[in-house]
């Protein structure tokens, strides 16, 4: 029998092979620190004209919320997802269902943890392969939000530089830019393009470049 969350690995029993389990492992401890990330992109940029063209985020303006950052912190997101599993574990071992903390951050985690702490039995459960399927599906989610640019499924993009591009009041952009052969490369908060014919100009630009010495000075050196 084949495990059906990676289509690959032999199982001799239960649901999830031991390398599936061994990364929804991984995406469990990983998921309270990548909820906590999430409050800081709430608000990208959507308004303004950069230097180079496109949008850019402005210093003090109010900003759009980001529909899916809200869908994956709010009640029904990522601890939505990790308490109803959590749930459904209690129910079917047949146990009380314990008392949720006060705050969102903490239930993440404690729901996160309990989950780890059962993963062996739920690897061995009927329903351990629809439970790995949204741990990585959420994992995804997630950390496509907080690594833009970077799809867990692809080959990882190379890194450029940060974003040199200019708001009206001078704030400069300072996003990440990565190159991705399949897409047009372009800022994902301020939305300027950077063709090929730029990335040059952007690493001369980037923070902490130094211009080359003069013939000169290098001779006095």
């Amino acid at each position: 029998m084949i495990c059906t969350l990676c289509d690959t690995h032999e199982l001799e029993y239960g649901s999830l092979c031991s390398s599936c389990t061994h990364a929804t492992h991984e995406r469990l401890a990983r998921l309270p620190r990548l909820w906590s990330s999430l409050e800081s992109w709430l608000t990208p940029g959507t308004t303004g004209s950069a230097q180079y063209g496109g949008r850019v985020r402005l210093a003090e303006a109010p900003l759009p919320l980001d529909s899916e950052v809200l869908d994956l912190i709010a009640e029904g997101g990522i601890v939505g997802v990790l308490e109803d599993w959590r749930e459904a574990v209690y129910e079917t071992r047949g146990w009380w269902w314990p008392p949720r903390a006060n705050t969102i951050a903490q239930r993440v985690t404690i729901a996160a943890g309990d989950l780890n702490h059962h993963l062996d039995w739920i690897s061995r459960w009927y329903a351990g392969e629809a439970f790995g399927r949204d741990i990585r599906r959420l994992f995804q989610r997630a950390y496509r939000v907080v690594q833009p640019g970077h799809d867990l499924d692809q080959p990882r993009p190379t890194f450029l530089g940060h974003c040199i591009a200019v708001d009206p009041s001078g704030v400069v952009c300072g996003a990440k830019i990565y190159a991705d052969m399949r897409t047009a490369v372009q800022c994902e908060w301020c939305l300027c393009p950077y063709p090929p014919e730029r990335w040059l100009a952007l690493r001369h630009f980037q923070p902490g470049s130094r211009p080359a010495a003069a013939p000169e000075q290098s001779a006095a050196a």
